[in-house]
């Protein structure tokens, strides 16, 4: 009973609340552990976001400009078999580029319109070929390119597992060092989760490409997707 008491104390002296992180902590004799998973993969698709950005003197000229350039890369989009669920396009932006000089008097640099395109290609071997064919529709920049796995929530899931399984076993092994016994868990805390890439400089993917003006493919290096998930869980402490 004194060891049970002892860590129930030790735990009320670093934190002096009724909750750690908004775990609810029970008013007896408890143990707090917490765990983290991680579940690594290769990536098997690519999220690919484009800006379309057109200036012109004239706002319905730089409106129409980008509408030309993102309804050419949504005609194409059938090529690559991407669905519609994989497919986000933001709204429409406009405005004018306004400017001061020297002197401080107002000076226009035109009109500014752009939207954003997100897409997510399910074919890393055709991941190039698609970056020319957005830039050649009309996309004025490439925005970011991330790799994912369409195994995302089951990797997420194992990922879970592996956090409650570390949490629970950090739990027990406290319990027994202060010659307690684990009891039921009292709350749990999902900590968020995250993903994290890491690249193989040793290793090289070469995408094959058709019809690029290059002549060339380009090479990508090899990252793996990383799924990570941690949980805080508060136990009962018996004798």
């Amino acid at each position: 009973m004194r060891s049970m008491h002892s860590l129930a104390f030790a735990v009320a002296l670093l934190v002096p609340v009724t909750s750690v992180a908004g775990t609810p902590l029970p008013d007896g004799p408890h143990v707090i552990a917490s765990g983290e998973g991680k579940v690594s993969a290769r990536p098997d698709s690519a999220r690919v976001s484009f800006d379309f950005l057109q200036r012109d003197a004239r706002p319905l000229v730089a409106k129409q400009k980008v509408d030309v350039a993102v309804n050419a890369l949504l005609e194409g989009l059938s090529r690559y078999a991407i669905q519609d669920k994989d497919i986000r396009a933001s709204d429409l932006s406009t405005g004018e580029d306004v400017d001061f000089d020297d002197n401080g008097r107002r000076v226009s640099r035109g009109f500014v319109a752009e939207r954003k395109v997100t897409v997510v290609l399910n074919d890393l071997t055709r991941l190039n070929e698609f970056l020319d064919f957005g830039l050649g529709a009309g996309a004025t920049g490439i925005a970011n390119v991330s790799f994912e796995s369409t195994r995302e929530k089951a990797l997420r899931e194992e990922a879970r597992l592996q956090a409650i399984a570390v949490a629970r076993q950090q739990a027990a092994d406290l319990a027994t060092a202060f010659g307690g016994k684990l009891g039921p868990v009292y709350s749990i805390n999902s900590q968020g989760s995250n993903v994290e890439y890491q690249y193989n400089a040793t290793t090289l993917d070469r995408v094959q490409v058709t019809g690029t003006r290059m002549g060339s493919s380009g090479r990508y290096l090899q990252s793996d997707v990383e799924y990570r998930e941690s949980v805080r869980a508060v136990f009962d402490l018996q004798r």
